[in-house]
């Protein structure tokens, strides 16, 4: 499967954000960036931690926002740059 990707246009800046696979069919791809906290200006494209000033992304890993690395909190992983919080998984996933 070919999806679209977006990368930020920052200096130094390693943030990549993939089209998620449950894409509603014809939502365009410019609606799940910008609900994901992109930003589309005259200079390119900002990642939610750059548009927010917590930028830029200087490592990857499993945030599915910004591609940024994550740190296991209770809550869920939390991103490093753009403090996404992705919720654990529940029930038998539990180790």
């Amino acid at each position: 499967m070919i999806r679209d990707a977006a990368t930020c246009d920052r200096p130094n800046c390693l943030a990549v954000y993939l089209e998620p696979d449950d894409r509603p069919e014809g939502q365009p791809f410019e609606t799940a960036l910008a609900a994901a906290g992109w930003r589309l200006g005259a200079d390119g494209h900002a990642c939610p931690a750059c548009a927010t000033g917590t930028g830029p992304v200087l490592e990857r890993g499993e945030c599915p926002r910004c591609c940024g690395s994550t740190v296991d909190r209770p809550a869920g992983a939390t991103c490093h740059y753009c403090r996404h919080v992705q919720p654990f998984c529940g029930g038998d996933f539990l180790i």
